[in-house]
């Protein structure tokens, strides 16, 4: 999509796009990812949903994805404690978001990131520790896939 840039004049510049219609074009999940995505095979298959976002981060090196699947692995083995706070943990995946928003206005490449966790981190997907699990079986078979299909 294009973005056309508009001077007001006064060194000022405007968007025709806001940042609230970009928000709007990335679907969200909506349920939580253990139900969401309750069925595997629709998710590990070559044909799944995690074949398709390797996919879509081709030209994305390995190295920018394992930051992210490292602090989602810290997570995951944080709440393997008895005493850890889900809610700690949810708000360290959601950090995640705008670390990615960053990455992606440094390099154009980076926003299929950002894209893919807005869609899959936000208060209706992340409501209990098998989220997060199931966040990070998604995303470690990405990584897979995308290394597979000659990711850097």
């Amino acid at each position: 999509m294009e973005q056309r840039k508009n001077y007001t004049g006064y060194g000022q510049r405007t968007n025709n796009y806001s940042n609230q219609n970009r928000e709007q074009e990335i679907h969200k999940i909506e349920k939580p990812l253990h139900i969401y995505y309750a069925d595997k095979s629709k998710l590990f298959l070559p044909d799944g949903k995690a074949y398709k976002i390797a996919l879509s981060f081709k030209g994305i090196t390995t190295h920018q994805l394992r930051k992210i699947l490292n602090q989602v692995k810290l997570c995951i083995q944080e709440l393997g404690n008895k005493d850890a706070d889900f809610n700690d943990k949810k708000n360290q995946l959601f950090m995640l978001l705008p670390l990615s928003a960053y990455n992606g206005g440094r390099d154009p490449k980076l926003k299929k990131i950002y894209q893919f966790l807005v869609e899959h981190l936000n208060q209706n997907s992340i409501t209990c520790e098998k989220d997060i699990e199931v966040f990070d079986e998604l995303f470690t078979s990405v990584i897979a896939y995308h290394k597979y299909l000659g990711g850097k």
